[in-house]
């Protein structure tokens, strides 16, 4: 009987034991289970990621900002003299159709790139809607402001006026070794159009560009803010839309390039 009542005895102090570690002992997680990145956009040159704010946040302090602002010339009259010889402005004629060059105004008339191109007005009448906004001599780009706010850019190195290969420098974000750049441009309908640049000899050239539309509802990567190049294979920006402050398509974001 002795025994029995022994044994009763120790089976009852192991199982309190068993409860009091339980209930001091916190459950921790598998240390192994890690959430794996699933790219919501991916082709040949990119991969596009959304990751949580904690994700964002940790590489930010650590990463290598490029904080250089690109030098530019605001006032008219300076950059109408400084692109002498390569830029000739004046007042478009409704009437003719073409810019009086003999009179003031904003409007092109010509351009001569460095190419030797001459782009006239005669054959590019957008010239004709567009006004001058800055001069940025270290990339020998001309800004102008078309309708609706929109961005119009002409590249003076080399004579084009496809603001989806110039871009507005006022997007430009370098890469730590500014190997690649992120550029852009406004076209007037609320969302900007982003674009990686790669630097080939001393020309920037588009490598890829970032897709606006991914989910039905589309407008997916509209305004795109705190941007920073951890290296020069990722970048991350946090996206904003329209300025609504719920919405899925809002969220961080990061770009691999390979």
């Amino acid at each position: 009987m002795k025994t029995i009542h022994l044994l009763i005895f120790v089976l009852i102090l192991q199982g309190c034991q068993q409860v009091k570690t339980k209930n001091s002992t916190p459950e921790i997680a598998d240390s192994t289970t890690v959430k794996v990145d699933t790219a919501i956009f991916e082709n040949d040159t990119i991969a596009i990621y959304k990751i949580d704010s904690s994700a964002f946040m940790e590489n930010k302090p650590t990463s290598i900002v490029n904080e250089d602002t690109l030098v530019y010339v605001e006032d008219f009259v300076k950059a109408k003299e400084l692109l002498k010889g390569k830029v000739k402005f004046g007042d478009y004629d409704m009437d003719s159709h073409s810019v009086d060059t003999l009179k003031e105004g904003a409007n092109i008339s010509y351009i001569v790139a460095d190419s030797g191109e001459t782009l006239k007005i005669e054959s590019n009448q957008d010239f004709a809607y567009v006004g001058f906004v800055r001069y940025y001599p270290t990339e020998n780009i001309v800004l102008f402001e078309g309708g609706h706010t929109s961005d119009y850019a002409i590249d003076l190195k080399n004579g084009s006026i496809d603001i989806m290969e110039v871009g507005n420098p006022q997007y430009i974000q370098y890469s730590p070794s500014k190997k690649y750049r992120l550029n852009g441009w406004f076209p007037g309908q609320e969302c900007s159009d982003y674009f990686i640049q790669e630097k080939i000899g001393d020309t920037y050239n588009v490598l890829a560009r970032i897709p606006i539309h991914l989910t039905e509802e589309g407008f997916d990567l509209c305004t795109l803010k705190d941007i920073f190049w951890y290296s020069d294979q990722e970048l991350y920006f946090r996206n904003t839309y329209f300025g609504f402050e719920e919405d899925k398509r809002l969220g961080y974001f990061k770009l691999l390039l390979k």
